[in-house]
């Protein structure tokens, strides 16, 4: 350690006061892991904000010690994306949990780092409003969900979390204040064009160029009528033919496909072979509307995507969703959809996954090879497809249990995950909320200008580099 830990942690005490400082064992340790493979690490001491300003002082002080700051928030990430790689403060802002604004009429809020998703939904279902529901549990941030192109049950019809950004304000690792959008020029929360982009050096940066202490965000309307359409298909080539062609009109605000493995609570832990009387692919859609004949059109255009799909003489057909599930879907925010640790609970504890945005088409031939490297692992590919407000391009991941007791077990599921993240990028894809073993296979790959010019940005905002440093790789 280059720092002396009892200057910093007066230093802290000076600015939050004791009360909320630690740097005793116990709740360090409940910082330094998550449910992944990623190796847990001990932070020296957890901080907890309240105000920007309180932050501001903060990231001044860290600059200047030469400290390591790790943003926190929720912790239900489960990519190892908080657990520190050099020590230093967690500075968790869980304290910063106010919505500060929704505007009702320019359908935008402005939220703090700590507003949960549970948070955030109750209070806009007062208005009739809305934002993407995650896959994640009720408590995680809205606001590291859209930062790190997090998806929610709108993504067919609006796109990813972070295409939903509308301003910020950020803090930089020296302490400065800046506000980008509108926001940083009237004070108007509402857009993020016409001025330069540059609320993308804190998008999808893990971290470590700033922390964003205030977010605009779209809402929307919330229609008055929702229904799920669904089908099942004997193989990923029906089914992803499928999804491109309903997919095409945009009529969906979600349009997800799981494999068996997935459709099973809990996830079969070891590999279970799939029943040879059961498809091996289902899907949902959820459609909305403002009248039963907006409905109604869309349900015609499915049927007919559908039709044209069986007479090219596809497996794929209509198939009864659960009551529960379908209000599941349909009657948000849910204690139902979400349930993350429900995946892993045959396993031990654990849980991650190869998690990338992949073109559609590529979709069948990297399943096919998942399938194989899971299956040789003693793994069920319990794998996920999503569109995104499209035909072309959509999440492909694999949710993947394991035993965090037996460190055989992590490091067989660690090496399936690694592999089959190689294979999603033989066929186009790009790890999301990578954490540096997939960024170790992203750069083995990847432009070296392109490389360069994020060392350029990193080293631009945080000179010393302090900001969780190691997960951005470069530096």
């Amino acid at each position: 350690m280059s720092w002396d830990k009892e200057r910093v942690y007066k230093k802290l005490v000076d600015i939050l006061g004791d009360e909320w400082v630690s740097d005793d064992e116990f709740v360090r340790f409940a910082y330094s892991y998550d449910l992944s493979f990623v190796e847990p690490k001990m932070p020296d001491i957890v901080a907890l904000p309240e105000t920007v300003e309180e932050i501001q002082e903060i990231l001044k002080m860290a600059n200047e010690e030469k400290v390591p700051v790790v943003p926190f928030t929720a912790g239900t990430n489960i990519g190892g994306l908080c657990i520190p790689e050099k020590g230093g403060i967690i500075l968790d802002l869980k304290r910063m949990n106010r919505i500060i604004e929704i505007n009702e009429e320019m359908r935008y809020a402005v939220i703090e780092p700590g507003v949960s998703h549970a948070q955030l939904a109750e209070a806009l279902y007062r208005k009739g409003l809305q934002f993407g529901w995650p896959v994640g549990p009720p408590s995680a941030s809205v606001l590291a969900c859209a930062i790190n192109h997090g998806i929610g049950h709108l993504t067919g019809r609006y796109g990813l979390n972070s295409q939903m950004i509308t301003s910020m304000e950020v803090v930089l690792p020296t302490g400065e204040l800046v506000r980008l959008g509108s926001a940083g020029i009237t004070g108007s929360w509402h857009a993020l064009y016409p001025v330069p982009r540059l609320d993308g050096m804190f998008i999808g940066m893990l971290g470590t160029t700033g922390i964003v202490t205030k977010l605009g965000i779209n809402v929307w309307a919330i229609p008055d009528y929702r229904d799920v359409l669904t089908v099942s298909a004997e193989n990923i080539e029906d089914m992803t033919s499928y999804m491109i062609r309903w997919g095409r009109y945009e009529a969906a605000d979600d349009l997800t496909a799981v494999s068996w493995w997935l459709a099973q609570i809990p996830i079969p832990y070891p590999y279970r072979p799939k029943p040879d009387d059961e498809p091996e692919w289902f899907s949902y859609s959820v459609i909305s509307g403002y009248t039963e004949k907006e409905l109604e059109a869309k349900r015609e255009m499915w049927e007919m995507a559908l039709r044209e799909e069986q007479e090219n003489g596809s497996s794929v057909k209509e198939y009864e969703y659960p009551e529960e599930a379908k209000r599941a879907r349909t009657q948000l925010p849910s204690q139902i959809v979400g349930s993350t640790k429900n995946y892993a609970k045959s396993a031990g504890g654990g849980i991650s996954w190869p998690g990338t945005f992949t073109p559609a088409p590529k979709w069948p031939e990297a399943f096919n090879r998942w399938k194989e490297i899971y299956i040789r692992r003693g793994l069920s590919p319990s794998v996920r497809v999503t569109l995104y407000r499209g035909t072309h391009y959509g999440m492909l991941r694999a949710m993947t249990p394991f035993d965090k007791r037996d460190p055989e077990k992590i490091r067989n599921a660690k090496e399936a995950i690694v592999e089959a993240l190689q294979v999603a990028l033989d066929v186009g894809g790009i790890p999301y909320k990578p954490p540096i073993e997939f960024l170790e296979e992203v750069y083995k790959r990847a432009d070296p200008g392109y490389v360069e010019l994020v060392k350029r940005v990193k080293d631009m905002l945080d000179p010393n580099n302090i900001m969780n440093p190691g997960k951005l790789l470069v530096r």
